[in-house]
């Protein structure tokens, strides 16, 4: 019996939900304040990861236009379905709104900040091309340095 997968845009019906899997995924989590502001600000960038009718991961990004670049808030995806694909997926997912956004000439990168120590993310990062760009350190508190990651659109 196969699962059904899919990758829809986020509701705010799914807010309790991303603030549970943030609370699992990150030693300093978004508040539910911040999902709700990120929501409303870019809806299109809100996406969640659904097997059967559960959300399993999510994956949020916004536009800096300033910058030029989309910006990937969060991504994250529940402990007990790791390792099966999804990152990958909303990575996918991410990238091609990316896209969609630099063939209008709107950005030019997609960038996110990751833990310095979290090496399965970054390798994840990197096999879809993103390269390190700078060191943020205590980004994540005391000793818990960042690195930004860029990806080029322009590839």
């Amino acid at each position: 019996m196969s699962e059904t997968l899919t990758i829809r845009d986020g509701t705010s019906e799914d807010l309790a939900t991303i603030v549970q899997i943030e609370k699992k995924s990150f030693d300093d989590p978004f508040t539910l304040d911040l999902f709700v502001t990120l929501l409303e600000s870019f809806p299109e960038g809100f996406r969640v990861y659904m097997v059967r009718e559960k959300v399993v991961g999510y994956c949020i990004t916004y536009p800096m236009k300033r910058q030029r670049a989309v910006v990937i808030a969060s991504i994250a995806v529940l402990p007990e379905f790791r390792h099966r694909g999804i990152g990958k997926s909303l990575m996918e997912d991410a990238i091609s709104l990316s896209k969609k956004y630099h063939a209008a000439g709107i950005v030019d990168k997609l960038v996110l900040q990751v833990a310095e120590d979290n090496s399965s993310a970054r390798s994840l990062y990197s096999r879809f091309g993103f390269e390190n760009r700078s060191l943020i350190r205590n980004y994540y508190g005391r000793r818990k340095h960042g690195i930004e990651m860029e990806l080029d659109l322009e590839r």
